[in-house]
């Protein structure tokens, strides 16, 4: 009988490792040239909606709509991820959580070793819109939770699916689990590099792992760089100039530069009864309300203004309502840009938290030629926006801010340090540092 028993546990590990290495093989990421890139039957290890009515999506901690996707491992530290279904109809959706590697792709843990719980979990919190043109029905869960727990650090993807099928993927989202295991001192300077100075932010910074062992931090250590929240420009695999016992130094005066870029544009609709900051009109008919923005202009040789803003973010928020998450409506947005001719050899996108920091199509700007400008709309849900323009160049995976919005050093960014441990005595990279700093305070 005993040995009957260990047979059937030893399927059941092979199945669940067998069905983990079927998702990793049908999944795909970011960095994925394939076509598999452009499935939406497809789950990607990476911010996106798998459902052109799926949208407003919001992930952050309780109480701050704009903290991020961050939790402290052994915490009470909770993340709240909603989102509007815009067919109005109730649906059946279900979650579940996964762990990843450095660089994003799925670890080789099973659920068992990172999660206390129910593996699949069911969204029960929803309610109906109320007094809006867009109908559509709200979702909200609020995890870790009674049902579901973590237990091990690093990168995580929640994943959110329909009538408990796995292959009908309806969003994903990217969160990370950190130890307190590390120092991180930052700081931030003008770059080194002369001809740089006036326009790009450096960040040198040391790390004190104290009483944390870690072994051989050359290679096991990796640190990635970002600046508010994006992903294209991100630095990775910087390995330290100097070591003396636990501390090391990352001072570079190239490869921890970015560019300082310009404060973000901003525009909210909070209100339909009058114009708010930078709307040009509203309009609507019997199903679509329209909100036409003033024209921009181009701020590549502008000098450097500062303005209070968000850093690409976004708030959902209404005046006059109860709760925006309900209360809310929607509005087919209109962006215009000036521009004397079509740019060559690339495409402009509007980009920032509305875009998931992505270059999406339904963000790409197309040519008037008739008016000499740039347009695009996008659809999107009562609130405060912020936005740039950015030029994609062709077979080119990261975004250039700077050609039309400009670069200053003086500019106020966001930035984050990640700290990974490839400990070789466990399966998975742990997250034991992270630190989240802003400009104009580390100089």
């Amino acid at each position: 009988m005993k040995s009957v028993l260990i047979i059937v546990l030893a399927l059941i590990c092979i199945d669940g490792v067998s069905q983990k290495k079927e998702r990793k093989k049908n999944a795909t990421n970011e960095n994925d040239p394939s076509e598999l890139y452009f499935d939406n039957t497809t789950m990607r290890y990476e911010d996106r909606e798998y459902k052109d009515y799926i949208k407003s999506v919001t992930f952050y901690q309780p109480g701050n709509p704009i903290s991020g996707n961050l939790l402290a491992l052994n915490s009470n530290d909770r993340l709240v991820l909603g989102f509007d279904d815009l067919t109005g109809e109730m649906k059946d959706y279900n979650y579940t959580v996964v762990h990843c590697n450095s660089s994003w792709e799925p670890s080789d843990m099973m659920e068992t070793e990172y999660l206390n719980g129910f593996y699949d979990n069911y969204i029960s919190n929803y309610a109906y819109s109320f007094n809006t043109l867009q109908k559509y029905i709200h979702y909200e869960v609020v995890f870790p939770n009674e049902d579901v727990n973590i237990t091990k650090s690093g990168n995580y993807l929640i994943y959110v699916f329909e009538d408990n099928d796995q292959d009908n993927p309806i969003l994903t989202r990217r969160f990370m689990v950190s130890e307190n295991g590390i120092v991180i001192e930052p700081t931030l300077k003008p770059a080194s590099k002369i001809i740089d100075r006036d326009f790009r932010q450096e960040i040198d910074f040391n790390l004190t792992y104290g009483a944390l062992n870690v072994i051989n931090p050359i290679t096991n250590l990796k640190i990635v760089l970002q600046q508010n929240g994006r992903i294209d420009n991100q630095i990775s695999d910087l390995k330290p100039l100097f070591i003396k016992n636990n501390e090391l130094t990352y001072d570079y005066d190239e490869q921890n530069v970015f560019d300082g870029n310009n404060e973000f544009r901003s525009f909210h609709f909070k209100n339909f009864n009058y114009q708010s900051i930078n709307v040009q009109r509203y309009s609507k008919n019997d199903t679509t309300n329209f909100v036409d923005l003033k024209m921009d202009m181009k701020r590549t040789y502008s000098n450097y203004y500062s303005v209070r803003e968000l850093n690409g973010k976004y708030v959902v928020d209404c005046e006059n309502c109860s709760d925006p998450d309900l209360d809310a409506d929607y509005g087919l947005v209109h962006f215009k840009l000036k521009y004397p001719e079509p740019v060559e050899g690339g495409d402009l996108f509007i980009f920032g938290a509305l875009s998931n920091w992505q270059f999406k199509n339904e963000c790409k700007l197309v040519y008037n030629e008739e008016g000499r400008y740039y347009e695009g709309n996008v659809y999107l849900k009562q609130g405060y926006y912020n936005y740039h323009y950015v030029l994609l160049k062709d077979n080119e995976s990261k975004g250039s801010v700077s050609f039309i919005e400009g670069s200053h050093f003086e500019t106020e960014n966001d930035y984050t340090i990640f700290v990974y441990y490839n400990d070789p005595t466990e399966r998975y990279e742990r997250l034991i540092g992270v630190r989240l700093f802003n400009s104009l305070n580390t100089r």
